[in-house]
């Protein structure tokens, strides 16, 4: 069966390729008789409109970029919900790129939106640096969703509290040897560790920090590292969700029972987190918000394009589940 074009629509209605163009954008200029009778055309003709074709023609005026770290941490998946929660009743149509959790991707994923001629970009947990984030920002709004960069629009949470909140929690509990499984550093990703050590100093305790990284083997990898020294640790906060069911995974295979012998906290207040089964203590960002806010961020940006950047930062609360608890005596 060949491919059926809107000129072929066109010709068969009567019309010209632009009437048949607006006709299903639904735009002015075209009767309701005349609409009707060139959809009806292209049904039968078995056409199929592209709408982010479309869009992309109209050099991208509705069109926004959406660009997700990872979409194996559900945290994105939130932030996107939200995203298209707040976009979909505008008429903007989104186009999305996905990057690897090392952020390799980032740059070229950044350039493919741009040269899809989006006129603005939301960006959930960039990796690039806060230089590189800037040159994209140049040529295209960029809005930073779960990061601040200064100079750029962003939402986020305000990490520095949420890890004093997870430390001081198993402070409380009576934890004295807290092990913080770390993030790569990198710009912008800091304040979570930076946190933990203010908690931890004002306890008077001994920061215990274990650096790893975004992937789930790789943290239950280090966190089997850390439960192998000759003083493990009672307890672990993780830098996400992802991480913390890697220290899950390490405990279970170990047979350290938890919260029993060890507690386990994670970040974010991903979905998966509270499944019955799970029941992670973590902190909760507010995933869904923070995307539904950088989709007013971006809207605004495009209203004013001179305005000063926004920098919106929301409270985390602890979320207190079924991992953590007093250590064994």
């Amino acid at each position: 069966m060949s491919h059926v074009t809107m000129e072929d629509v066109a010709k068969a209605a009567g019309v010209s390729r632009a009437l048949v163009s607006l006709a299903y954008r639904n735009a002015p200029g075209v009767s309701t008789a005349s609409r009707e009778r060139i959809l009806k055309t292209g049904s039968d003709l078995g056409y199929r409109h592209n709408r982010i074709a479309a869009a992309l023609a109209s050099k991208g005026g509705k069109t926004l970029g959406v660009h997700l770290l990872d979409l194996h941490n559900d945290v994105f998946a939130d932030m996107f919900d939200g995203i298209r929660e707040t976009l979909d009743s505008t008429g903007h149509h989104l186009v999305l790129s996905v990057g690897t959790i090392d952020g390799s991707l980032d740059l070229s994923a950044l350039h493919t939106l741009q040269q899809s001629r989006v006129t603005a970009i939301i960006a959930a947990g960039l990796l690039l640096s806060d230089a590189a984030a800037h040159e994209i920002a140049a040529a295209t709004p960029l809005i930073c969703a779960s990061r601040v960069i200064d100079g750029l629009d962003s939402v986020s949470a305000d990490d520095h509290e949420g890890a004093r909140l997870a430390t001081q929690h198993l402070i409380d509990l009576g934890h004295s040897r807290i092990a913080f499984l770390a993030n790569p550093p990198s710009d912008g990703y800091g304040l979570r560790l930076a946190g933990y050590h203010f908690a931890m100093r004002a306890a008077g305790l001994p920061p215990l920090v274990a650096p790893s990284a975004y992937s789930r083997d790789i943290a239950a990898r280090d966190t089997t590292a850390l439960l192998a020294t000759a003083t493990p640790p009672t307890a672990i906060i993780a830098h996400n969700d992802q991480a913390a069911f890697g220290a899950l995974d390490a405990a279970a295979d170990r047979g350290v029972a938890v919260p029993e012998e060890l507690s386990i906290v994670g970040y974010d207040d991903s979905s998966p987190s509270r499944a019955p089964g799970t029941a992670l203590t973590t902190v909760a960002i507010r995933g869904r918000e923070i995307g539904q806010l950088a989709a007013q961020a971006a809207l605004a940006r495009l209203d004013d394009r001179s305005a000063p950047p926004l920098r919106t930062i929301l409270t985390p609360r602890l979320a207190v589940r079924a991992t953590t608890a007093p250590p064994a005596r």
